[in-house]
């Protein structure tokens, strides 16, 4: 039998907003940091994301000054309260609902995203993902750095990441179901054997309509 993988985007496809944006704006309300530039930043970011003209690594490379010299045990406990308080109340009831099938099927759950992999994981573990991929931030002295650790989970580095994983597992040809909310990642769309467009941005829609992707709309 042929394997099977479920692949999924995280932000505003299995939970609604951005989880960079809303981590931003947790670490604002409670404090942890007062510049009001970085909760401007994210904003600028998802414009420039939306727009597909977003450059990863300068973004990151400002936003995560936010956690220079905090301790990685530190952010932890943040970043379990803020799943816990904020992105639980966001998962999106289809969302859940179709990974289950999938789980039902055996068939093993990945969450592939463009933010930052300490988040991803926290996310992913709390949707019951087998395998969660974010982009990974070299650390140092016990401290998350600005600096992106190999190829970045964007735009076709998501299907690059893939395949670099699918290298190391006993999978020779596995049949990719693929679900997205973005235009970014329509590399990763052509790629899958199956693509499931959920709240599709302006772009995707069009691309959706011109491959007969089944299209979404799941709420809260």
């Amino acid at each position: 039998m042929q394997n099977q993988l479920a692949i999924f985007d995280l932000d505003d496809t299995l939970i609604q907003g951005d989880s960079s944006v809303l981590w931003t704006q947790y670490l604002w309300d409670k404090q942890i940091i007062s510049d009001p530039q970085f909760v401007e930043a994210d904003k600028a970011m998802m414009a420039q994301y939306n727009a597909g003209t977003l450059d990863m690594p300068t973004y990151l490379h400002f936003n995560l000054q936010t956690l220079a010299n905090i301790k990685t045990e530190q952010v932890d406990i943040w970043l379990d309260d803020f799943v816990q308080s904020v992105v639980l109340p966001k998962i999106y009831p289809e969302a859940s609902q179709t990974i289950a099938r999938y789980r039902a099927k055996g068939i093993p759950i990945i969450v592939i995203s463009a933010t930052v992999s300490f988040i991803v994981k926290k996310i992913a573990a709390q949707l019951n993902a087998d395998v969660a991929m974010g982009i990974d931030i070299k650390q140092q002295n016990g401290c998350y750095t600005t600096e992106i650790d190999g190829i970045p989970t964007f735009k076709e580095g998501k299907v690059k990441r893939l395949m670099n994983w699918v290298r190391h597992q006993p999978i020779t040809d596995a049949y990719v179901y693929f679900y997205t909310d973005s235009a970014n990642d329509l590399p990763m769309c052509q790629f899958a054997d199956e693509t499931f467009i959920v709240n599709g941005d302006h772009r995707l829609l069009q691309a959706a309509n011109e491959n007969n992707w089944p299209q979404y709309q799941w709420n809260l």
